[in-house]
């Protein structure tokens, strides 16, 4: 978070007060693996923590690498001052090709650093059966996801992105200024801790749904992806053809699924 002062006016009043700002910052991504030195491959405007989740997901959603390939995650501490935490290098296990043109990407776009519209549309596999979730576990997901939101409490800036297993057991929460970020996190972080493909698992995120939201949670797997508003007619599109149960409108009791509505058991 960011200290600031602000000067709060209701009505007719004006108060100065301290207040709390969602810190947003670049995170420069390297690649570097036996015989081939550390290069830059992106740019991204984040929210610090949990840099190493969002270099190693960006690796694997992005296509770049595949999870078994990461091998370590460090920060590049040859800058000065905080720029010191600002540049990760992802060491992987044997060399890779990377994509000529270099990316940057900004807090509100997931795709910026696609050079063509075959690159941003890439396929993916479809994903796997998946459980059944009740209709009683899915409406508590964004209680829960709330619930594990600390910078959000202080700032009100922040999304989320929560992975959690067939009966609403929290399995990690990710905050960040971007969507794409959030979901990021929580894919490096099951590259990092073994738990990649997480194809018993629920994605709940805090924003919209937008097609590259659903090729993320593809690519690790993920069959059953919640958001508490709208997804997009392309993330529709996309989750069909991986075979993703997608919901949204995810609200008190009332959400809607938009595809694979197998997944989710109705009580009566």
């Amino acid at each position: 978070m960011t200290p600031v002062r602000v000067r709060a006016v209701d009505g007719d009043a004006a108060t100065e007060r301290p207040d709390q700002l969602v810190t947003e910052e670049p995170l420069e991504i390297r690649v570097a693996a036996p015989g081939q030195p550390a290069e830059p491959l992106a740019v991204t405007m984040r929210t610090p923590g949990h840099d190493f989740d969002l270099a190693a997901g960006y690796l694997v959603t992005e296509g770049i690498a595949s999870p078994a390939a990461v091998a370590r995650v460090s920060y590049c501490l040859t800058g000065v001052g905080e720029q010191r935490y600002n540049v990760v290098t992802v060491t992987l296990r044997h060399p890779v090709a990377l994509p000529a043109r270099r990316f940057t990407v900004s807090a509100s776009c997931g795709v910026c650093g696609a050079a063509t519209l075959d690159a941003a549309l890439r396929e993916v596999p479809p994903v796997g059966a998946g459980p059944v979730v009740p209709r009683s576990v899915l409406v508590r997901l964004p209680e829960r996801l709330r619930d594990d939101q600390a910078l959000f409490d202080a700032t009100g800036g922040l999304h989320a992105a929560g992975l959690f297993g067939p009966d609403g057991a929290r399995r990690v929460v990710r905050e960040d200024v971007g969507r794409h970020n959030a979901v990021d996190k929580v894919v490096g972080h099951l590259v990092q801790q073994g738990g990649f493909p997480a194809n018993d698992a629920v994605l709940a995120v805090s924003g919209r749904v937008s097609y590259e939201i659903v090729q993320k949670a593809a690519v690790a797997g993920i069959p059953i992806l919640c958001a508490v508003s709208a997804p997009s007619s392309l993330a529709v599109d996309s989750a069909r053809r991986t075979g993703q149960t997608l919901v949204g409108f995810l609200r008190g009791e009332r959400f809607n699924v938009y595809t694979g509505a197998e997944r989710v058991a109705v009580e009566r």
